[in-house]
């Protein structure tokens, strides 16, 4: 997600050529102040909780916010797995969550850290759990180990009844297994 750009607003008709040069650095810093300091204002949602600005959408099921204090945070999302770009589905998978955090501001729950050192989280939107809500669209698998979210597994059996999203597909693979099939090189 691109930040936004403030530019700067045409000086007045009729300034003489020192008014319209004082106008045009004071507009500049102005701008300037404005564009580094308001990403970096906290925001929070109607109960007072925080608000994390979403920075990028890597794939369906990972996304770097900005936390309430300006940090980059890596958030994996909890109890789910999306497709991995490449995958079939990976990428709509990755527009489907991409769409939803159009708005720009997503409410994380969550403090545990994975192998990866990415957040391990649920992300909100008002009273909406993204999480569950790509799975029910059929985007995600419910993935839990030995404990899943009763709430994802039951979304994603109904997603696969009705054949949304990835389900439509005879033969979907679970990501995981896509990634055993196909481990990465390099760098990456």
């Amino acid at each position: 997600m691109a930040r936004a750009r403030f530019r700067l607003p045409p000086p007045p008709r009729g300034l003489s050529r020192r008014a319209r040069a004082v106008y045009l650095v004071v507009a500049a810093v102005v701008s300037a102040v404005a564009s580094l300091t308001v990403p970096m204002c906290p925001l929070a949602d109607r109960a007072g909780r925080p608000l994390w600005r979403v920075e990028t959408v890597h794939d369906g099921d990972t996304v770097t916010c900005l936390d309430e204090r300006g940090r980059p945070q890596k958030i994996r999302l909890q109890g789910i797995d999306a497709p991995e770009h490449g995958q079939p589905h990976g990428d709509a998978a990755r527009r489907a969550l991409a769409g939803k955090l159009a708005g720009g501001t997503v409410r994380v729950e969550g403090t545990a850290r994975d192998q990866h050192g990415r957040l391990l989280g649920t992300l909100w939107i008002d009273a909406r759990d993204l999480n569950r809500e790509l799975v029910a669209e059929g985007w995600a698998w419910a993935f839990g180990g030995f404990a899943p979210d009763e709430e994802l597994v039951a979304a994603e059996s109904a997603a696969r009844r009705q054949r949304r999203g990835l389900w439509a597909d005879e033969r979907p693979v679970e990501p995981r297994q896509w990634r055993d099939a196909h481990p990465r090189t390099g760098g990456g």
